[in-house]
Parts: structure tokens; C-alpha cells; sequence
């Protein structure tokens, strides 16, 4: 071949090259364990755009007589949650019970349940067939367990959860073995996440403990302190005003690009239920960069994570803090707020007195990257709601844009000591006809279980800061028959809680659209209950959603 030749097939061929290369773009960094290990007590990657591919799907024993059948729900409120499979397979021994099946690239992120008992739980990675863990699930699941410990793994409020990467390359498989003659009746959540096509994992294996070792322990000190590393040169913006009633007042106005790292809100020298009202009759708004919808738009207290009252706790994400008299109390959110020209905050108070606050903002002067998604979080409340007939409450719409769905606070005042939180999740992501996450009640979903035994707690990614406690009470599980408690002489009735979950490692990622629904399911039919919910997300600029407007006369203030 002439020289010509060999110059014109060498460019065709580079040119063949460069064109799949844009299509088929290579992934040569491998994803490993200390690098998930970061995603797990880390926020800044939340903001970054999904890339395709990624998506959360949900394995859990939610009733399988909820269908879509031609377009239409069947059984949609269906509550036999316990006991659902995918399938089962003889072994020797027993009955290997699969719960969790799913084919590609990818990692679990959380796995929960009511009710793990002393069957052994197996994950199976890549279609090998030996388990590269084998535990029974009340060791796995508890932190008292050969594999996972605290703050990974443990049991709050009866439940149980573990939440830890476990990567994997082309496969993974959960399943229950049992010797038992009979079908084992367990309530689980199985939460995987999806990586990229075409991406580069090195599947979990035993002697990760060992190879990781540092990383998990540094990983774990943040986890159980719930602090995040606080980058050098922060500005500190400080604020101090007085709102009059019925006014607005901006807490400030920042240029940018930056990156808000804390927003802190004090209240002193007021008493304990002044400081109560006022959480509750203060909205906050937030703007980035001239969007014409607030990104932030909610009652103090519900932004921070807890509403109604003024509970002391700390998470990963938001913390509140408070002496018993009163006298300081102090609201901090870590969300990380990107943004490119401006961030604006300003304070309503919709209360009869004018009130004084303090605080500051910390801002990164660094900034984000050039296509960090806008972070977002969204009010919802329903005032004397009956609960018949069931219904789905909608939390968040969101459409037209990429996100990643972050959070959940709710707040639940309930008149009667029956209990109100049979209602599953279900998240339909980008269009989908039947939800990708389809959970097993509103508790299971805030990573606790058996209805609210209302001791309070916090973990860096859920907890139960408000936990009313009236009189004495002794609370009687549900099982498979309507839950109960029996109410000594001196118990009110009424009951208040709160409740947030983080979904950060457990991010769920949506390229079109998310729709967010929780059931209203209680079990006394004829009462009406209040309930209050924040959203918090992370959007692209021009992602669609719906705002509750708040009435000042309407907003609850339990």
C-alpha cells in the first residue's frame, strides 16, 4: 500500500475513533469503595446532574394486589405488606426467599426492616453462588453484627437499618434463607442505586473492611458526629433585624457564584413558647439567581427539619439546638446552596408581635460547578384532613429537568390514639406508569417501625426530633391486625411527631421528572388529622414545580 494509502486509512480510522468515542464515551476510573464511602457522609456531589444511567429502584414486600392494570390502579391502597417476595428457590436445607434482584452496574445503599429475625440474609454480587455476606438479619441489620457496626448499621425505634455501600459490577441478588417449613412473614426495604452504562466497578468484597479501613473509620467519626468537614476561607455573613408584624424583612442579598455552606437562624431571650410560635409563624424564602419561582419557601421550624416545637437534634444535613429555658436556641441548615449571580433570603412574620432574630450565612466565595443544580425545599401542610377515603398526597410534582431527590420531613398532629401511618410511598420517576419505589408504611419509609413508640432519636440520616409523649402509654404492636395502644386514665388523646429522613447516599436521581406521593392511611375512619411536609431536592434551572401558598391565617401553629 502506497504511503497515501497508509496516510488516508490512518485518519479514516482516527476519525472512526473520535466519533465513538463521543458516542461511547470510555469510563477508565473505576468505582471503588472509598470513593462511595465519600458520598456517604458528603453533599456536594448531591447537586451535580445525574448522569444517564443513574437511577434508584426499590425492592421491597409492599402488597403485590396494588397493580396498574390498562391505565388503571387496582387495589392501590392495598396493606398487606409483609410476606412478598419475588420468588423462591429450593436449597439444601431450606428456602432461599429472593427479595431483591437486579442486572447491571450499580450499588446498595440501604437496606431496612421491621422484622429481620434470626433467617439468614444473603447478598449475592456478580451471579456467584456464595454470598459475600451471610448473616442472620437480626445481627446484619442491628450493629451487632460480624460486618456492619454503628452508625452503619443499628436498630432505633424497632427499626432496623444498614446503610453502606455495597458495589457491584454486572449483578446483585438479596435473598432470606429459611428452614423453616413455612414462608417466613418479613417487612424490607432494599434500596439500589444504578451507576452509568458502561462504567468500571470494583465489586464489594470481604476484605474491603480491611482494605478501606481508614476510610470506613473516618466515614463513621462523621456519621456518628454528623459534622461535615468545614472548608477553609468561608465568608461570614451576619445578620441581625427586627421584623415587625405582618412584614417581610431581607435577612441579605448575596452576589456570587458561591456556594452557601451554612444558614444559621438564633432566636434569645425569649421564652420557650414564644420561641415555638415563632418558628412556626416565620416563613423563610430563598431565591437563586432571578428564578421566577422561590427555591426556598416554608415555616422556620418545618425548613430546619422539625415542626412543630423547638426539640434539640442533630443530623447530617440540619441541626437544631436549644437550652431548656429557652433563652437560645439555634437552627442550622448544611444543604450546600449553589448558585451563579445572586442568593436571596428574607424573613415573613405572619404573627401578631414583632419578632427579632439573629443569625448568619457562611459562603463559599470558590463556587460550584458551572451546571450545579439549584437546591430546593418545599412546604406542603393539610388542615383537618379526613381520613376517608384513602388518598395520595402529592410532596413534590417535578418536571421538565433533571434532579436528585434529597429529603423528607413530616410532621403528624393526630386527635386519636389510633394509628395514622399505614400509608406507603410511592415515587414515579421520569414518567413512569408504576412507581419504582412503592414502600411498606409512612414509618418503615422514616427508617423506624411498628407505628411510633415516640421515643425520640437522631441518626446523621433519620430521627424523630419531636416525639410527643402524653401520660403514660404502652404501645401494642400491629402485626397483621389493627394496631392498637393501651391508653392509661390520665392519657390525652391527642399526639404530635415529627420525623425526617436524608436520602443522601440513598439519593434518588430523576432525569425528566419526579412525582412524590405518600398515602394518607389511618385507621380510625371518621376524624380529620393535620400534617405538615417539607421536600428537599436539587433541580435544574428550568425544572417544573408547584408551590403551597402559605395563608398566615391557615398556617399550622400546633
Amino acid at each position: 500500500m502506497s504511503r497515501k494509502k497508509d496516510w488516508l486509512a490512518a485518519l479514516l480510522l482516527g476519525v472512526s475513533l473520535v466519533l465513538i468515542a463521543r458516542v461511547c464515551p470510555a469510563q477508565t476510573d473505576e468505582i471503588r469503595l472509598d470513593a462511595l464511602l465519600d458520598k456517604v457522609s458528603g453533599l456536594d456531589w448531591l447537586y451535580l446532574v445525574p448522569a444517564a444511567g443513574e437511577r434508584q429502584v426499590q425492592f421491597s414486600s409492599y402488597d403485590r394486589k396494588s397493580r396498574v392494570e390498562n391505565g388503571k390502579k387496582i387495589d392501590w391502597f392495598a396493606n398487606a405488606d409483609s410476606g412478598n417476595y419475588l420468588y423462591e428457590e429450593t436449597k439444601p436445607g431450606g428456602k432461599e426467599y429472593v427479595m431483591a434482584e437486579f442486572q447491571g452496574a450499580g450499588m446498595i445503599v440501604r437496606i431496612w426492616s421491621a422484622n429481620p429475625g434470626r433467617d439468614l440474609w444473603r447478598i449475592y454480587l456478580d451471579g456467584s453462588d456464595t454470598a459475600v455476606i451471610d448473616e442472620p438479619g437480626s445481627e446484619l441489620l442491628s450493629g451487632k453484627g460480624k460486618y456492619f457496626k454503628e452508625p452503619f448499621a443499628g436498630k432505633r425505634d424497632r427499626g432496623n437499618n444498614l446503610i453502606f455501600p455495597i458495589p457491584f459490577q454486572k449483578s446483585c441478588k438479596v435473598s432470606l434463607f429459611s428452614s423453616s417449613p413455612s414462608k417466613p412473614s418479613r417487612y424490607y426495604q432494599v434500596d439500589i442505586v444504578s451507576f452509568p452504562a458502561g462504567s468500571k466497578v470494583e465489586t464489594f468484597r470481604l476484605d474491603d473492611f480491611q482494605k478501606y479501613q481508614s476510610k470506613i473509620q473516618e466515614v463513621s467519626d462523621r456519621l456518628t458526629q454528623r459534622a461535615l468537614p468545614i472548608p477553609a476561607g468561608l465568608d461570614e455573613l451576619k445578620f441581625e433585624l427586627e421584623v415587625p408584624a405582618g412584614s417581610e424583612k431581607r435577612l441579605d442579598r448575596i452576589t456570587g457564584p458561591g456556594v452557601i455552606r451554612t444558614v444559621e437562624v438564633d432566636f434569645k431571650k425569649r421564652s420557650l413558647e414564644e420561641t415555638r410560635l415563632a418558628l412556626n409563624e416565620m416563613v423563610l424564602t430563598g431565591r437563586f439567581d432571578g428564578l421566577p419561582k422561590p427555591c426556598i419557601y416554608a415555616p422556620l421550624a418545618a425548613f430546619f427539619g422539625s415542626a412543630p416545637g423547638v426539640e434539640s437534634y442533630r443530623s447530617l444535613s440540619s441541626a437544631i439546638a436549644y437550652d431548656k429555658t429557652g433563652k437560645s436556641v439555634s437552627l442550622k441548615s448544611f444543604w450546600p446552596m449553589p448558585f451563579r449571580d445572586s442568593a436571596d433570603f428574607s424573613l415573613a412574620n405572619n404573627s401578631k408581635k414583632p419578632i427579632r432574630v439573629s443569625g448568619k450565612i457562611l459562603l463559599d466565595r470558590k463556587g460550584a460547578d458551572p451546571k450545579a443544580m439549584y437546591f430546593h425545599a418545599v412546604y406542603h401542610y393539610l388542615d383537618h384532613h379526613p381520613t376517608r377515603p384513602f388518598s395520595d398526597w402529592t410532596l413534590l410534582d417535578a418536571s421538565k429537568g433533571a434532579g436528585r431527590y434529597v429529603g423528607t420531613m413530616l410532621s403528624v398532629r393526630n386527635p386519636d390514639y389510633m394509628w395514622w401511618g399505614e400509608g406507603d410511598e410511592k415515587v414515579f420517576v421520569d414518567g413512569e406508569n408504576f412507581p419504582s419505589i412503592f414502600g411498606t408504611g409512612t414509618e418503615d419509609y422514616f427508617s423506624y417501625a411498628w407505628g411510633a413508640r415516640y421515643d425520640s432519636f437522631d441518626h446523621a440520616y433519620y430521627g424523630i426530633p419531636v416525639a410527643a409523649k402524653k401520660g403514660r402509654l404502652i404501645f401494642l404492636a400491629p402485626f397483621q391486625v389493627t394496631p392498637y395502644r393501651l391508653v392509661m386514665a390520665d392519657e390525652l388523646k391527642e399526639e404530635t411527631v415529627s420525623q425526617y429522613r436524608w436520602h443522601i447516599l440513598d439519593q434518588i436521581p430523576f432525569h425528566q421528572s419526579l412525582r412524590f406521593d405518600l398515602e394518607i392511611w389511618h385507621w380510625t375512619p371518621t376524624i380529620t388529622f393535620d400534617l405538615q411536609a417539607m421536600s428537599y431536592w436539587y433541580g435544574e434551572a428550568g425544572v417544573s414545580y408547584e408551590l403551597q401558598l402559605l395563608d398566615p391565617e391557615e398556617i399550622p401553629n400546633w
